[in-house]
């Protein structure tokens, strides 16, 4: 099997963090009430309501960056794990 390019394995996880993020931010502008429902779902009933707090573009700005540079690192060591996985077994 093919080595993975772990800078393109980075960028394409920090690319997909990036647009996943903007979504939940703009979903979460727009109807707030309705994105915390959601949200206590997939965290298994947690109230976020009781913690949420509105959102500064600012806030959402760093956020968004915070994310995209955490998941470019991931990807980076996904990649390199799986490298040495593949060259090991």
């Amino acid at each position: 099997m093919d080595k993975l390019d772990s800078n393109v394995v980075g960028l394409t996880l920090a690319s997909l963090s990036a647009i996943l993020y903007a979504i939940c931010v703009v979903f979460y502008w727009i109807a707030p009430k309705t994105t915390l429902i959601y949200f206590n779902y997939l965290f298994h009933g947690v109230e976020l309501s009781n913690i949420a707090k509105q959102i500064v573009f600012t806030d959402a700005l760093i956020g968004l960056v915070l994310m995209s540079a955490s998941a470019y690192l991931v990807g980076i060591l996904f990649a390199n794990l799986y490298n040495y996985f593949n060259k090991k077994y």
